[in-house]
């Protein structure tokens, strides 16, 4: 098999046992060495679930500021507490079941690709353009699902 250009182009193995041409992997799979797309299975680690809690809590904090921006006297109304008490609801419900449908389905664990370099984070500036007509678009979410 060709090796593909750039740093996360790769290829799919299709039902029929023939390959794809170089692309972006699908959501969920990466790079391996050989240039051949492989499915995400690392475990989450601790750090990478305070980092999306920590994503989960910001819309909860906009919430709150919003209900508190809107709220007409100062002191804090029953209105301004069923709204708050919405909000943490649809939040926290909004969290549980995006873990719940990703792969492994309905269950509370995720599966992820890591960080590997520095450049996992910003695949977008690492798109080759072989022979210097093209670009070919790999982009990809290399640190799946951060």
């Amino acid at each position: 098999m060709d090796r593909c250009p750039g740093q996360y182009c790769g290829r799919t193995l299709f039902d029929n046992g023939s390959w794809s041409d170089c692309g972006a992997c699908e959501r969920g799979y990466r790079v391996n060495e050989s240039f051949v797309c492989s499915p995400c299975r690392d475990e989450l680690n601790t750090y990478s679930w305070l980092y999306l809690g920590f994503m989960a809590m910001l819309p909860l904090m906009l919430h709150c500021f919003f209900i508190d921006l809107n709220a007409k006297d100062r002191k804090f109304s029953r209105k301004q507490l069923i709204l708050t008490a919405c909000a943490f609801i649809e939040v926290t419900l909004s969290a549980i079941l995006s873990i719940l449908l990703m792969e492994p389905m309905w269950e509370f664990r995720l599966h992820s690709c890591g960080v590997r370099k520095f450049t996992d984070w910003y695949t977008l500036f690492y798109n080759p353009s072989p022979n210097y007509e093209t670009r070919l678009h790999c982009t990809q979410e290399a640190v799946y699902p951060l």
